[in-house]
């Protein structure tokens, strides 16, 4: 039972309760008005206590600044373009407004507000709130917050991707003018990210076979390269056409194991080509003057039309999900659900030819 007592202040007085702490210590919360407001806080108190919801003050007194640090921690282990992204939005947008609250008295009405307030992009409102709710998480695990504030907003809509697809005709036309004509093949056959191709060392081709092993990834910033794990931190065998791969063969002569297929004039791997200076660009610039009909496409732009050459050659999702990297096929069904659309139609057809199939045996018999 708690024990609930009046003391004088400065001016005037208040009330106290005195009461014990799951762990059987004895704490005290002052400060009420009434003997009425101290009743009501001892009750709620105690309900919290015997469902196991009870929070050591001094726990939702904590900060974020103070939950931060892991956060930071396990941000060290992403890769190098995801630390670029995340750890600026903390510092400018995130930390500025919320490192210096009590993590206890953060309410979603609170946060709401601030993500209404924002001016910026859809993209970096949402990721400004995922950080949030990134740091956020261990106090909700230790049962510091019942819920977390920063989870189930009303987040502006992300921005859907515009997807840029090339025929196997175009594609050939954009190698042709291309100064690295085995990077355009690479990228939009096989489907490769630029990091994972810039990524790419001898022993990581099998001419034989045809394959690539894709398992580090170049991440290009401002002048400086360096190289990590991949995005999926996974390690994937991916296949190569025939011709594709014939391209490579020369580029690997006197290379040993540990060198890169493609190097850069400093001897590291290759930057990134920008979307409108470069020779990608200068490529692409000269495709579209002599065809009105060409696209503006990127170097990342290739992935979709690998993907897009896949599905009409008669890949599975499956397949396409492999070959892509991506967690799984429900995966690249959401980003490319277009182009498996046809499919719908060939299902019928197949369908219709099979049962006429059997049908003309059955009545043939």
């Amino acid at each position: 039972m708690a024990s609930i007592k009046r003391y004088k202040k400065a001016k005037g007085t208040a009330w106290r309760v005195q009461y014990r702490a799951p762990d059987g210590s004895s704490r005290t919360k002052q400060g009420f008005r009434t003997k009425d407001e101290a009743q009501a806080w001892a009750e709620r108190n105690a309900t919290d206590t015997r469902t196991g919801e009870w929070v050591a003050p001094e726990d939702k007194r904590r900060t974020v600044d103070e939950l931060a640090p892991m956060w930071l921690a396990r941000l060290e282990r992403r890769t190098e373009g995801t630390r670029r992204v995340y750890l600026p939005c903390w510092e400018q947008h995130v930390q500025p407004v919320w490192g210096a609250q009590a993590v206890g008295a953060i309410r979603p009405s609170a946060v709401q507000a601030w993500v209404d307030g924002q001016t910026l992009g859809a993209v970096m409102v949402r990721r400004m709130a995922n950080i949030l709710a990134q740091v956020l998480e261990p106090a909700v695990k230790d049962g510091t917050l019942k819920a977390n504030p920063a989870r189930g907003l009303d987040l502006p809509a992300k921005p859907k991707p515009r997807q840029v697809y090339l025929t196997a005709v175009q594609l050939s036309a954009l190698a042709a003018e291309a100064k690295h004509p085995e990077i355009v093949w690479v990228l939009g056959t096989v489907g490769l990210r630029w990091g994972e191709l810039a990524g790419l060392r001898v022993r990581n081709v099998n001419v034989l076979r045809s394959r690539l092993t894709v398992e580090e990834a170049a991440t290009t910033n401002g002048a400086v390269v360096t190289v990590g794990d991949t995005k999926t931190h996974e390690r994937r065998e991916v296949a190569v056409p025939r011709f594709v791969m014939d391209m490579l063969v020369p580029l690997m002569d006197g290379k040993g194991p540990d060198d890169w297929v493609w190097t850069s004039s400093s001897g590291g791997p290759m930057r990134r080509p920008t979307a409108d200076v470069g020779w990608f660009a200068g490529a692409v610039d000269r495709c579209m003057a002599a065809d009105p009909a060409f696209p503006r496409v990127t170097p990342h732009g290739l992935r979709h039309v690998a993907a897009g050459l896949m599905v009409s050659s008669g890949a599975n999702p499956k397949v396409v999900q492999r070959q892509l990297g991506h967690a799984s096929a429900a995966m690249t069904l959401d980003v490319y659900a277009s182009l498996f659309e046809n499919d719908i139609d060939q299902v019928a057809q197949k369908m219709e030819d099979a049962v006429k199939q059997a049908k003309s045996k059955f009545y043939l018999s």
